[in-house]
């Protein structure tokens, strides 16, 4: 039996882990899971990765996203003794430094994302954009294995369960309610974060019959909060951090869950864990025109208007499609919402690819 080592630089608890435990359960082999508290310091992180990966002669490591820590271990452990690897992610490393912080900031992290896929084993892509992006950078095989979601946990509540969890965040029942559910951290630079686009286009909309709803928390809430006008702070509902059991009812009090993407080196490869979420809630999508609507999304949603979603032309547009969207409309998106997200995020459909691809990886040379 192979001897797998997984190893999650993200946190101990968080999604990363999550979809590691589910995804390797399909494996035919003795995993380990090694996953660093997210109260670690990055030395004592990536002392932890170090020690685990040189405590056994592991026939594959398999790495969860592309943090530092873990990745300049398995790049160290590749050259000294040839340790077969493979990494999962879902952003373009270089490309979120370029985003958030700068060129000056992505420039090592460039070399270190190059150095990483071409050193590996494989890679897998959250998107089919990120796997064909890590062979251009040198990864020798890939595989698209899309972040996958607990139909279970998520799906469409009956319309009376969703009507009395509006009433218990105080949104009237004839309301059309328009939602995101994220972290609320505030980037300076690109001068957003998530919610922001809902209440900008608040502020434009004509009807008065629709109110918003953010979930999450974060430094960005205050900010978002001054930005609401007096008059319209009964329409824009605040939930805060929620327990992750409790996300699917704040989804299934929505009827169009937003996901905004900025369309450059960051948001053109992504596909957010909103995105299976609100689909296997039946929830349908209002998204930034990326790649991954046109692939992912399509009738079960909208295409935002593709400019940036702190713009005021952004705000407009979108209020100018609210103005004139109908409860009919919405409906008959809901209803292609879960098919899609059974048959493209449902990890009986993800699983078994995975596994696939990894016995591939520990059958070659």
């Amino acid at each position: 039996m192979a001897r797998i080592l997984c190893v999650n630089p993200s946190g101990k608890g968080d999604l990363h882990e999550l979809r590691a435990q589910r995804l390797t359960a399909y494996l035919n082999a003795d995993v380990t899971i090694c996953s660093s508290p997210k109260s670690s310091s990055r030395r004592s992180a990536a002392k932890q990765f170090s020690d685990a990966i040189a405590s056994t002669a592991w026939d594959l490591v398999y790495q969860e996203s592309t943090g530092i820590s873990a990745g300049l271990n398995l790049i160290r452990a590749a050259l000294k003794k040839k340790q077969k690897y493979i990494v999962s992610s879902g952003d373009p490393i270089s490309g979120f430094f370029r985003v958030t912080r700068g060129p000056a900031v992505a420039a090592p992290f460039a070399v270190y994302e190059k150095w990483l896929y071409a050193l590996s084993a494989g890679f897998i892509g959250w998107t089919p954009y990120l796997t064909g992006r890590a062979i251009h950078l040198g990864a020798p095989r890939g595989a698209t294995i899309e972040g996958s979601v607990d139909l279970d946990l998520f799906r469409p509540f009956p319309s009376s369960e969703r009507t009395a969890i509006r009433a218990r965040y105080g949104i009237p029942a004839s309301h059309l309610v328009c939602g995101v559910v994220g972290s609320l951290r505030w980037s300076q630079r690109q001068r957003y974060c998530y919610g922001l686009e809902l209440i900008e286009t608040l502020t434009h909309l004509r009807r008065t019959d629709i109110t918003m709803l953010i979930v999450g928390d974060g430094e960005g809430r205050a900010i978002l909060e001054r930005r609401i006008p007096d008059k319209l702070r009964s329409r824009v509902i605040f939930t805060g951090s929620i327990p992750a059991e409790k996300v699917p009812e704040a989804i299934n009090a929505m009827d169009v869950g937003f996901i905004t993407q900025t369309l450059d080196s960051l948001g053109n490869y992504r596909l957010t864990t909103k995105l299976p979420e609100y689909l296997g809630s039946g929830l349908p999508v209002a998204m930034s025109p990326i790649p991954g609507y046109f692939d992912y999304v399509g009738p079960a949603g909208w295409p935002l208007p593709s400019k940036h979603p702190a713009s005021r032309e952004f705000s407009e547009l979108c209020a100018n499609w609210l103005d004139d969207l109908s409860i009919d409309e919405v409906d008959s998106r809901r209803a292609l919402a879960r098919t899609i997200a059974e048959e493209r995020f449902s990890y009986s459909v993800t699983g078994p690819r995975f596994k696939r691809f990894v016995e591939h990886v520990l059958d070659s040379s």
